[in-house]
Formats: C-alpha cells, sequence, structure tokens
C-alpha cells in the first residue's frame, strides 16, 4: 500500500506512539457551536475551573494518545498514595480480602487498548469534543481479582470507590455498575499506561478501564470493591451522569453507559496539492466500516481511507482492540480559499450511521453522538 500523509504523520511519532508536537502549516478546526465557540482561547480556563483538560490539539491524530497530555476530568483531588502502605478492599464478595500492590502485580497481567472518554464530551454546551484518548493499559483483569476472592458470591452489582477523598468534607468518588456490564467489558484493573507506570493523575496506583463504557466508570485511585446485590444508589448513578429519554410515550431517567458510534475530523494538515483531513471512528457495538468526510457544509460525501485498530496494534489479539478507534484520513484536494464546514460520518458493517442530529426522545448531555461540525478557513 503506498504511503499516505496520515502514515507519513505516524511514521514520524516516537515508537511509544506520541503524536507529531508540531506540524507546519496546519490549519485550525474551529468548533461552531457551545463553549468552544463562546469562549474561544479562554475555554481551556474555564474547562480548567471544573477539572476538565482536554487533549492539545498537537496529539489529536494518530493511533495511540500520549501519557503527557492525556485528557483529564477529575472530581476531587488527586491523593498521593504510598505504594508501600496500599491496600485494595475487596468485600461484598464470596471471600473478602485486600490485595497489596505486589499481590496485584503478581496476578496474571492482561493488555487493553480502547478509547476513554467522557460522557459529556462534545455535547451541545461544550462543543469542543477534547475529553477523550486512547491508550494501551496493562494489569490484572477485573475477572481475575475477583476469582481470587471466590467469585462474587450472591453479587449482582459492584461500586467501584477512589481515595481522593476531602477529609471532613466529603468521600472518595465512586461509580457503581453490574456484574454483567463489567463482565461483557472485559474491565481491567490498570497498573500501567502505555508501558509506564500509572502517573498519578492518571489515578496511581491503579485504576478502573471499562472498555466501551464512558470514563465516569473508569474510576483512578482506587481503594474500594464493593459487591452489592442491587443497583448502586450513588450520587453519580442517579443524579449527575443521566439523560431524559421518552419510553413508550413517558420520559425517564436513564444513566449514562454505553459509548455510542461516533467520529471526528481532530486535524487539517498542509499535503502536496491540497490538505489532509484526519481523525478517528470509534464507538458502537458494531464494526466500522468506513467513514465519509463532506467538506461543502454536508452537500456532497467522499469516502475516507480508514485504518482499523488491528493496522497499528498487531501483536494484541483483536478482542483486546475491540473498542479502540480507528484512524481516518481524507485527502482534500485545492479547495477554494474561504471558510468550510467540514465533518466526518462513520458507518457500520450492519448498515448503523452516525446521526446527523440528535435523537428527539433524548434529553441530556451525555452520549451525544451527532456529526461533530467544524470551520475551517483555508488561506489564498
Amino acid at each position: 500500500m503506498p504511503s499516505t500523509s496520515i502514515e507519513r504523520l505516524i511514521s514520524s511519532t516516537t515508537t511509544e506512539g506520541r503524536a507529531l508536537a508540531s506540524v507546519p502549516e496546519e490549519l485550525r478546526l474551529e468548533p461552531i457551536e457551545g463553549m468552544a465557540r463562546w469562549l474561544g482561547p479562554l475555554l481551556p480556563l474555564a474547562l480548567r475551573f471544573v477539572s476538565m483538560i482536554e487533549q492539545r490539539r498537537e496529539t489529536m491524530s494518530g493511533p495511540q494518545s500520549p501519557v503527557d497530555g492525556y485528557f483529564r476530568r477529575d472530581r476531587y483531588r488527586h491523593p498521593r498514595v504510598d505504594p508501600g502502605r496500599y491496600r485494595l478492599q475487596v468485600r461484598g464478595v464470596a471471600a473478602p480480602r485486600e490485595f497489596t500492590l505486589e499481590e496485584l502485580k503478581q496476578l496474571p497481567q492482561e493488555e487493553r487498548v480502547l478509547v476513554m472518554e467522557c460522557a459529556g464530551n462534545g455535547n451541545h454546551v461544550m462543543g469542543s469534543a477534547g475529553l477523550l484518548g486512547q491508550a494501551r493499559w496493562s494489569g490484572p483483569s477485573l475477572e481475575t481479582v475477583i476469582a481470587a476472592c471466590g467469585g462474587l458470591g450472591h453479587a449482582t452489582h459492584l461500586v467501584f470507590r477512589g481515595l481522593d477523598a476531602i477529609p471532613v468534607l466529603r468521600g472518595g468518588y465512586h461509580y457503581g455498575l453490574s456484574a454483567v456490564e463489567v463482565e461483557q467489558a472485559r474491565a481491567l484493573l490498570a497498573l500501567e499506561m502505555n508501558g509506564e507506570p500509572l502517573p498519578r493523575p492518571r489515578g496511581f496506583p491503579i485504576r478502573m478501564v471499562v472498555p466501551g463504557i464512558y470514563s465516569m466508570s473508569h474510576v483512578k485511585w482506587l481503594g474500594t470493591i464493593e459487591g452489592k446485590t442491587q443497583p448502586h444508589d450513588g450520587f453519580y448513578n442517579r443524579k449527575v451522569f443521566v439523560n431524559r429519554e421518552r419510553r413508550n410515550g413517558r420520559w425517564e431517567t436513564v444513566e449514562a453507559r454505553f459509548i455510542g458510534l461516533k467520529s471526528m475530523v481532530t486535524r487539517c494538515l498542509r499535503t502536496p496539492g491540497g490538505w489532509t483531513l484526519t481523525g478517528w471512528a470509534w464507538g458502537g457495538r458494531e464494526t466500522i466500516e468506513r467513514v465519509e468526510i463532506t467538506t461543502d457544509g454536508g452537500q456532497t460525501w467522499q469516502p475516507a481511507v480508514l485504518r482499523p485498530p488491528t493496522a497499528w496494534f498487531g501483536d494484541l489479539p483483536p478482542e483486546d482492540l475491540e473498542h479502540a478507534w480507528s484512524v481516518f484520513d481524507y485527502h482534500w484536494p485545492a479547495p477554494t480559499p474561504g471558510t468550510h464546514r467540514v465533518t466526518s460520518r462513520a458507518f457500520t458493517t450492519e448498515g448503523t450511521a452516525q446521526p446527523m442530529v440528535e435523537d428527539a426522545d433524548v434529553h441530556g448531555h451525555f452520549n451525544q453522538t451527532r456529526v461533530k461540525w467544524r470551520q475551517v478557513r483555508v488561506p489564498r
């Protein structure tokens, strides 16, 4: 296969898969709605005020996001955990016990490559869609840890609690999932990220990694796993990460959960004879077959070159890449100078299409899968 612009871009990265630090003659893709448009260059400050840090533009390309610059969405503080004194408490299962960090390292280690994404990423309020990344995580599977405790026992649900409590003021972050959900997701207790020890801002010494489910479930600084016989009635499950959905004529509160089918143009790079639009396609429960690009506001659509995760991570079995993104690029030959509206749209092998608009029967900030329009100004 002949070399393309995106392959040259990736070949310029390090062996760890870091995105190119700077690209000459790159055009900025401007969001056309939400805070990203209203606040412009002040957006990073506004997001940091509520503990959000988006991926930097120079890392928004290729198959793997670097550790440095990986997005963050925090709720509380970043605790300092002494690895020698750390204990993971597992209770509410057949044989409750605790694990030291060394004991967890001695368990069989597995790897996953997956998209990690904030449930509200790219919604109508924020618009910018930079609260996501893709890394290679390794550690013992949740299944292995629970098996070392004799199994679930009577538990049908699990609650994951972090060590980020603020004394006197509040307890640590917590989120619950059903045993079926974490089993199907093949959840991991991550000790490493991109082959490096887990950094403190990413959850050292351990964080949950739940492929295919939004990152509110990827609890950082994991301190406790608790088995329960009913769904977790926690604040974040029931009050924060929820939408209103119209079902059988009635509006119901529904928890955000599985990452929907999405794609996004992330960079516009100068190439011989024009420009290259590159980006990612991910999510859904079906295999992504193709991505189409429009550069004229949706009047016409053209196919992009799509490369699945197996093209980049051939040393891992397909099941460990099930929730990873595909990389796409589209050569945009000699566009006319001026302002253009561009976007991408993903399609699956089963015929599912990424929606052009949001579902009228869903109200809320989460899992907004519609296409993400961008405005780009082509110079003369």
